[in-house]
């Protein structure tokens, strides 16, 4: 068997799922699939509210048989004679046409009425009974009896005398077109006309229309069949229907066209119907959008009731045209809309009279279908070539931008022009779209951040192993806590680290290591151990490991000494040794103490160390520059080295060395200059700092500049030769310094252009993902120009900033004060072309 060849989700191109899902979406919307139609109707009920419109001056009004009426006049249905009323007096009070939206397909009859006939019909049939008098006289009277109980007739002659009643009419519809057979009433085709044959329309099989009494004296008559969309709203009239080769009429069409004096026969059916002045819109099917102007009694509304009562005035009625339709509860026809669920029919009516006599239609041109899916393709190379190459949150942000603004259109061409773009399908497309192109990146970025952060863990133990073994204990820890506590083995490994630090009397960070491994619960002796560590921590001092030690306990009313100095607290831990806050009791003034740290050193180098340690610090002490910090003494007390020296009130320069804490380029020249001319004064006698970074400048509180640490480096780097350890930091060596090469004071202006640069830009010159990567890019690798970084630093700085950064000492400024020559001559420069740059001032 051949092997199955298996593709992976995460190996499929984002701009292959954007097509599949662009032309998913496109076979969607030609086949108008109903769960996504169903969204597309939600929208379009939406933008429908906004379309609603307060009638100033309506045409139409409404007499509803409401539930009061009903109530009051009796059970429904009615006696016509109360319908023939209500016409008789609308036609008294100058109302143009008269819709009566109740459909009277059956004659009225009662027993009395049919007793009468048959009595009637007896007397006519007998010539004897004619000619006796009594009985002529009681059949005249059986005439009367008869006329006055057929309200029928009474209606039907209401209607005519009125002549401007509109009747209604159903049809029995079928999807398949009818037979078009036989021929219909004469009244039937006096209100259709002759169509050619479409398999499009709304084709009926049979028509029930007014009993022929009323049809022959209406004015019009119109169908009041009523279209639900595939949720049950009705969102359109069919305004034709297709019978016998002949189509007919909407109810409200016919209202419309009678008030307007028009006849239906006039009509023209092409891409609109044309009556005349009037142009309608509508579809392959015939059927037009009802623009609803309001919820329930948008229309002037009056009960039959109060009409009945003469409680509503002529002039309310005169020349318009009025609806009588059932609108009780449980008893009338009530139908969903988009502007409301419960809708009477009559009033559905009244909105499409409406439509057709103010040209107030929604429309669907035919190039709208063109343009939606212009639409969905623009929106799936969006979602294929866009989103996949910008970072989330813009791709989120424009993606959210795109929605709001198809959405905006889709509201304002539908509420302002009556334009039904269909904005659904691409906004549905545009929201699936981004969310599979998305979490796909974002579940690749996790399984990539999941493998990785397994490769990190590895790495993390060997290197801390590596560390460890090396000796490089904080090293070592700082990996360690990259890797999670709660596996076994890591634990295991930060214990062992513990106990060597215990065993380099480094007790403070031993309970680190222990309290970190608690983190996840406990283990092994760790609480024990950690009371019995911080006892040892309150009495040894000095962070000597020496057994006889100077102790210090808290509670002790006489302070530890070191020389004639005493201790009082603990300032800080670094590279070289410990510094000690400490007191000149002959004087009272106070000092720092740096002690000299021997953890990292073979005991049998720790005298030579020391010899070198007191020669360093005894150049660096003749060292007299108010830009140099001052040390005050130097000794050795039961085997601790110790320098005193000034104790500045101030910080480092590291806090300014970050983008968002930079210090103004005239403030960076002058501490530079100050830095600079310290070292000038220190490289005459013969003194190399070998360690210039931010750490060992001092900014200090009357804005001073101290330089810190004068010859340690050298003196730690001479005692590490054989453990391996690189004292200082690697970002600010020279190139021959990392070499191994002999250094002078060019090393030094090396150093002092990296800080240079880095106080700057906020950002080092030169980096690396390791030490070996950092110090190939230090020894050839040209850095970024400042001006990349900032193109505000002017151009004398950048080139400044190169000149120090020189790969080889004689390419660099071969002393200090040449250095400061040229930071003076830039700072000139600058105050001068800010001189001329700044406005004038005022004329007097």
């Amino acid at each position: 068997m051949g092997r199955q060849l298996k593709i992976s989700p995460s190996k499929i191109p984002d701009w292959v799922i954007g097509i599949i899902i662009t032309f998913i979406f496109i076979v969607i919307y030609l086949t108008e699939w109903s769960p996504f139609m169903a969204a597309e109707f939600k929208s379009y009920d939406f933008r429908s509210t906004f379309r609603q419109k307060k009638l100033n001056s309506a045409k139409v009004i409404i007499v509803g048989i409401d539930q009061d009426s009903i109530e009051r006049l009796g059970r429904w249905p009615w006696p016509r004679t109360f319908i023939s009323e209500a016409v008789t007096k609308l036609r008294e009070y100058g109302v143009k046409v008269t819709g009566l939206s109740v459909l009277y397909s059956e004659s009225e009859s009662s027993d009395g009425l049919v007793a009468i006939r048959e009595i009637r019909q007896k007397i006519e049939a007998d010539p004897k009974a004619l000619e006796d008098k009594k009985i002529i006289d009681i059949h005249n009277s059986l005439l009367d009896a008869e006329q006055y109980l057929n309200n029928d007739g009474i209606l039907s002659d209401a209607i005519g005398a009125a002549k401007n009643v509109v009747l209604p009419m159903m049809f029995s519809l079928e999807k398949t077109i009818a037979e078009s057979k036989g021929k219909i009433p004469e009244f039937l085709e006096t209100n259709s006309f002759k169509a050619s044959f479409k398999d499009t329309y709304h084709s009926a099989l049979s028509v029930l229309p007014p009993i022929e009494e009323f049809a022959f004296k209406a004015t019009a008559l119109g169908h009041i069949n009523v279209l639900t969309s595939g949720d049950g709203v009705v969102r359109k009239e069919p305004i034709l229907i297709y019978y016998k080769e002949r189509l007919f009429p909407s109810f409200a069409l016919q209202l419309a066209l009678k008030y307007m004096d028009y006849d239906i026969r006039d009509a023209k059916v092409g891409k609109s119907l044309q009556i005349n002045k009037i142009k309608i819109p509508i579809d392959a099917k015939n059927e037009v959008f009802i623009s609803y102007n309001g919820k329930y009694k948008t229309f002037p509304y009056y009960s039959f009731l109060d009409l009945m009562n003469d409680k509503v005035t002529a002039a309310n009625f005169r020349d318009k045209i009025v609806i009588i339709g059932v609108v009780a509860p449980g008893i009338g026809s009530l139908v969903s809309t988009p502007v409301q669920s419960n809708f009477p029919a009559v009033e559905i009516t009244a909105n499409m009279v409406e439509n057709i006599l103010n040209n107030n239609h929604i429309v669907r041109p035919g190039w709208f279908k063109y343009l939606e899916i212009v639409l969905l393709v623009l929106f799936g190379i969006f979602i294929s070539v866009v989103i996949p190459h910008v970072r989330a949150g813009l791709s989120a942000a424009i993606t959210i931008a795109i929605f709001i603004i198809i959405s905006a259109a889709g509201i304002f061409l539908f509420s302002y022009y009556g334009y039904w773009l269909k904005v659904s399908y691409p906004m549905i497309l545009l929201f699936i779209g981004y969310a599979v192109i998305v979490s796909k990146r974002f579940l690749l970025t996790e399984r990539k951040t999941e493998e990785m952060a397994a490769d990190s863990i590895e790495t993390n133990k060997m290197l801390g192993l590596s560390f460890q073994g090396q000796g490089m204990l904080d090293m070592a820890f700082e990996k360690f806590r990259k890797t999670p506590v709660e596996d076994e083995s890591v634990k295991e490994l930060l214990y062992n680290l513990g106990l060597d630090f215990e065993r380099k009397r480094m007790f403070n960070k031993a309970i680190a290591v222990y309290e970190h491994i608690l983190g996840d619960g406990e283990y092994k002796d760790l609480e024990e151990k950690i009371k019995r560590l911080k006892t040892a921590s309150e009495t040894v001092i000095l962070g000597s490991t020496r057994k006889d030690a100077t102790l210090m306990i808290e509670s002790a009313e006489t302070k530890p000494t070191l020389g004639r100095y005493e201790v009082l607290k603990e300032l800080g831990r670094g590279a070289m040794g410990i510094v000690y806050l400490g007191k000149d009791p002959k004087i009272n003034r106070d000092m720092a103490i740096k002690t000299l740290k021997y953890e990292e050193i073979d005991e049998d180098q720790i005298d030579e160390i020391k010899q070198r340690f007191f020669k360093e610090a005894e150049a660096a002490g003749k060292l007299s520059h108010p830009n140099i910090v001052k040390i005050y003494d130097v000794g050795d007390d039961n085997g601790i080295a110790y320098m005193a020296m000034e104790l500045l009130s101030g910080g480092d320069l590291t806090g300014f060395c970050q983008p968002a804490t930079r210090l103004p380029f005239g403030e960076v020249l002058r501490i530079v200059a100050g830095v600079a001319d310290a070292l000038d004064y220190a490289h005459t006698y013969g003194v190399v700092h070998r360690d210039i970074k931010p750490a060992n400048i001092m900014l200090l509180e009357n804005k001073e500049i101290r330089v810190t640490d004068f010859g340690i480096a050298r003196v730690m780097q001479s005692s590490n030769t054989q453990t391996g350890m690189v004292m200082g930091t690697p970002s600010y060596m020279s190139p021959e310094q990392i070499a191994g090469r002999k250094v002078d004071g060019r090393s030094d202006l090396f150093s002092l252009g990296v800080v240079f640069y880095e106080l700057l830009t906020g950002d080092r010159p030169f980096k690396g993902d390791s030490i070996a990567t950092l110090m190939y890019n230090i020894t050839t690798t040209a850095p970024a120009s400042v001006k990349e970084l900032d193109p505000r630093i002017p151009n004398c700085i950048a080139q400044i900033i190169n000149k120090t950064l020189g790969k080889k000492p004689e390419e660099r400024y071969q002393s200090g004060k040449s250095f400061i020559e040229d930071l003076n001559k830039c700072k000139k420069m600058i105050i001068a072309k800010q001189r001329a740059n700044a406005p004038a001032p005022p004329k007097q």
